[in-house]
């Protein structure tokens, strides 16, 4: 049976800066460990005087060093951690971080820089241990364990020591031509200038400590790291004051180090309300997306975004989700629709007109004067309004009357869809590196240009250039795949490939297999410089899916819509409408999806050609 080989280090008793949790956290964590059935542990506690840091370094030396291939290494410390400024150019952030072990408060005592540390904790994982170092002090930045706000007692601060800057490093690393070596895996209290904080309530604890080994007694042992770290940031409080980070590798289980499949997007329940840690970073745009959550039971629901934070998202179960969910549990989720703010439209021009334009701007869904959406831009001048911000300029629209206000809206609420879906990107970006479009061509020259598009030429004879257009799914199952063309008359058409299955490292051609005809629209003369532009843009998904809300016919001058304009709903609902013909069965929970994109210019050789 593997060994897990635990060491357990807390300190209380120092001399300068006393702390009042360190040693239950350690006790916790030990009874935790030996209330597990069938686990080998091995532990040694180093308690308040026996955490020297001398005594520290040879227990991680020795007691930890001991593991071999398929054993667990251990490591909790709950005491002070320090911060100062450095000029070491190992340390980007300009700061040093060490532990503070019992003596590191006395004259000339060193502490343990984190440096050290990791490669102490690195040299175990080496020798094929799985290391798992829980760090409940200030070493991912902060200065102290310091209390909450309200609390009163002494003050846990500790200052940076002049004796404990760090010697210059040799440095380490991979031969040249080797993999990187294995590393710990590391769960942090805080981010890297945060304090931590201990409880209020007796007895006392770490924050961190006393959250981690909640949801260590509710999942046990096996439960992913990176499920334990979101659970436990979740349960604590602090007003957001202290952010539990991780290191390393997130998908392995805490205790025996096996894989743990881990959901890149997952929902979880604190301060009263449903997040997905999926956020504006990320790339998601507005209030409105959806995703979809897979339930252990082998359900699934619908998840609303209501507000986009940062590096999460606050979100609405519907249709009874709610009451299906587990609040103490993570639960996977993928996107399956997602929403865009309203183009940002500058109405400029003849003021009779500006005002009432600005109105009906403001009163369309997909429309607004203000924000940060897709800049539009509608300019009234001499009876005419000029709309530009799409891939070509419209032609003017004749201002009379107020509908022909509702014409020139018409017109920009086109435009923001078309924009819509050619900027269709999953915030999962994983699949989308795994699928691609090329285009080989039959007849005319191809070259790329400064841009970036593939330019494609008429001949020297003035015929028309072909293609053959091919898609390739590099993933390791099959992808049900729609190939888009949006053109720069603002449509977007899938007669290219309607939709099918590419099964796994396959290929498949575009009109099957016939060749791609590349030409100028009729109302543009075949001569030299002309040109027209095309966005390929292919969406893939695990299962079929329905392309109706990507599709968008060609703006012509007359055909806007003069109905009620209700809110658009998100783009790529991954949930297959009746009528599909659900090919391979019948169809499962939304999965990964993701889009490759290729811009095209299609033109005659001459002056003017880009």
């Amino acid at each position: 049976m593997p060994t897990v080989n635990c060491l357990l280090v807390g300190i209380d008793a120092y001399a300068d800066s006393p702390l009042s949790g360190c040693l239950n956290d350690i006790a916790a964590a030990e009874r935790w460990i030996r209330s597990l059935p069938g686990t080998d542990a091995n532990i040694r506690v180093l308690a308040d005087a026996q955490a020297r840091r001398d005594a520290v370094v040879e227990a991680i030396t020795t007691h930890l060093g001991a593991s071999g291939p398929g054993d667990t290494a251990l490591l909790w410390f709950s005491g002070h951690g320090s911060e100062d400024e450095t000029q070491d150019a190992r340390e980007a952030t300009g700061r040093a971080q060490a532990l503070v072990c019992h003596d590191g408060e006395a004259d000339g005592a060193e502490a343990l820089a984190d440096d050290l540390l990791g490669a102490l904790l690195d040299g175990v994982a080496a020798r094929g241990a799985h290391v798992v170092a829980v760090l409940d002090c200030c070493y991912a930045g902060g200065a102290t364990r310091e209390e909450r706000p309200g609390e009163t007692g002494r003050p846990r601060s500790t200052a940076w020591r002049p004796s404990w800057d760090r010697r210059p490093g040799r440095g380490a690393g991979p031969l040249p031509g080797r993999a990187d070596p294995p590393r710990h895996v590391l769960l942090a209290a805080s981010r890297l200038d945060e304090p931590a904080y201990e409880t209020r309530a007796e007895p006392v604890h770490g924050a961190f400590s006393q959250a981690l080994l909640g949801v260590l007694g509710e999942l046990g042992p096996d439960a992913s790291c990176r499920e334990l770290l979101d659970l436990a940031a979740a349960r604590m409080g602090g007003g957001g004051r202290q952010h539990p980070t991780l290191h390393g590798r997130g998908d392995r289980a805490f205790l025996h180090g096996g894989p743990v499949p881990v959901a890149r997007f997952r929902l979880g329940f604190a301060r009263g309300a449903w997040a997905v840690n999926c956020g504006a970073v990320h790339g998601l745009r507005a209030p409105g997306s959806e995703f979809t959550a897979r339930l252990p039971s082998g359900g699934r629901g619908t998840l609303v975004v209501r507000e986009v934070l940062p590096e999460s998202s606050r979100v609405e179960p519907v249709d009874g989700l709610a009451a299906r969910l587990d609040p103490f549990r993570l639960t996977p989720v993928v996107p399956s629709a997602l929403a865009f703010p309203p183009a940002a439209v500058a109405v400029r021009g003849d003021r009779a007109w500006t005002g009432p334009l600005a109105d009906a701007v403001d009163g369309h869904p997909l429309l607004s004067t203000t924000g940060d959406g897709t800049p539009l831009t509608v300019e009234v001048r001499d009876g005419l309004a000029h709309v530009r911000g799409g891939a070509r300029a419209l032609p003017p629209l004749a201002v009379r009357d107020a509908g022909d206000l509702a014409e020139a809206v018409d017109a920009l609420a086109h435009l923001a869809h078309w924009h819509r879906v050619r900027d269709l990107a999953n915030p999962d970006p994983s699949l989308s590196g795994l699928v691609g479009i090329t285009l080989e061509p039959l007849r005319g020259a191809q070259r790329h240009s400064v841009t970036g598009e593939v330019v494609h030429e008429y001949t020297p004879e003035g015929r028309e250039p072909q293609v053959a257009v091919t898609l390739h799914n590099h993933a390791d199952r099959r992808l049900w795949c729609v190939l888009l063309d949006l053109t720069d008359d603002h449509g977007s058409s899938h007669a290219l490939y309607e939709g099918d299955f590419i099964g796994p490292g396959r290929t498949a051609r575009a009109r099957r297999g016939e060749p791609v005809w590349l030409y100028l629209p009729e109302d543009r003369p075949v001569r030299p410089g002309a040109y027209v532009q095309d966005w390929l843009k292919l969406v893939v998904a695990e299962d079929e899916f329905d392309p109706a809300p990507l599709l968008l016919p060609p703006w012509r001058p007359g055909a806007g819509r003069r109905g009620p304009r209700s809110a658009p709903p998100p783009l790529l609902r991954l949930a297959a409408p009746e009528g599909l013909r659900k090919a391979g069965g019948p169809p499962r929970q939304p999965g990964a999806w993701g889009t490759a994109m290729l811009a095209l210019r299609t033109q005659v050789p001459g002056p003017g050609r880009g």
